[in-house]
């Protein structure tokens, strides 16, 4: 199985419901950003498991659930609790590292 790198970027980071939150408090936070968009890629591949990993990459990607769930042979249901546990997971990570 061959493995995709997706970046979290300024495109993307609104999937995941907490960066543009965090973020908009400064005026010039590119430093911020960018230690922040490393920090949560590496936690993506380091703390979810793999189905979290699988439904998050397809859902920063913009596929909707009913496609991740056709592709990963799961129910809607299953994506959309590795989607929230993955996002929780990392929610909990900025949080740390933003404070």
């Amino acid at each position: 199985m061959r493995t995709e790198v997706y970046h979290i970027n300024s495109e993307n980071e609104n999937r995941y419901g907490m960066m543009s939150s965090m973020y908009s408090r400064g005026s010039d936070n590119s430093a911020e950003r960018r230690r922040m968009c490393k920090v949560l890629t590496k936690a993506m591949y380091g703390s979810l498991t793999k189905k979290q990993l699988a439904c998050m990459l397809g859902y920063i990607n913009g596929k909707p659930q009913k496609q991740i769930a056709e592709e990963l042979n799961l129910s809607e249901s299953t994506v959309s609790r590795h989607i929230k546990a993955a996002k929780y997971k990392l929610h909990k990570i900025a949080y740390y590292y933003h404070s």
